[in-house]
């Protein structure tokens, strides 16, 4: 059975990710990445699959940038190992700011990544976005007024 890592932040995200989830359907294992601390999200999954913690980048709003760095190093880490491991073929995210290390990691070991910029995106890319465009296989966008003025980004629709 193919594998799917899928990147779940916290909100919105999380909802354009199960619907996204919702339409690929049972067919497939799925590998839920999830903030360590958010006890709510694994909750709220509908389609079975593994789930594996990582560290988000800023867990309070008040972090030092130099405790930021050091978890998204550790997420990175521990996002290789997990994919070394368990060999995902595509890694989904709608945008959450954790996807940044997964994606980085699924990039070195070759495995696909598939964005989904968040449909509360209209007019810009959110920071994630903008670090992700050009470093994913695929770049969707949620408003066609928004990938027509963004080079790279596909238009998909909305999930929601």
């Amino acid at each position: 059975m193919i594998r799917i890592g899928v990147v779940l932040g916290r909100g919105g995200h999380t909802a354009q990710t199960f619907a996204l989830v919702d339409l690929l359907g049972r067919n497939y294992q799925y590998l839920y990445l999830i903030g360590v601390l958010d006890r709510l999200t694994p909750k709220k999954i509908r389609i079975p699959g593994t789930v594996l913690p990582v560290l988000p980048p800023r867990l309070l709003p008040q972090d030092s940038k130099i405790m930021s760095v050091v978890r998204t190093i550790v997420t990175l880490f521990l996002s290789f190992i997990y994919f070394l491991l368990l060999r995902p073929k595509v890694v989904l995210s709608c945008g959450t700011g954790l996807t940044v290390p997964v994606f980085c990691a699924a990039r070195a070991l070759g495995v696909k990544t598939v964005f989904i910029e968040s449909m509360s995106r209209v007019t810009e890319l959110s920071m994630t976005g903008r670090l992700l465009l050009g470093k994913t296989d695929l770049f969707f966008v949620q408003w066609p007024q928004l990938a027509e003025k963004t080079p790279g980004a596909l238009y998909g629709g909305q999930l929601l």
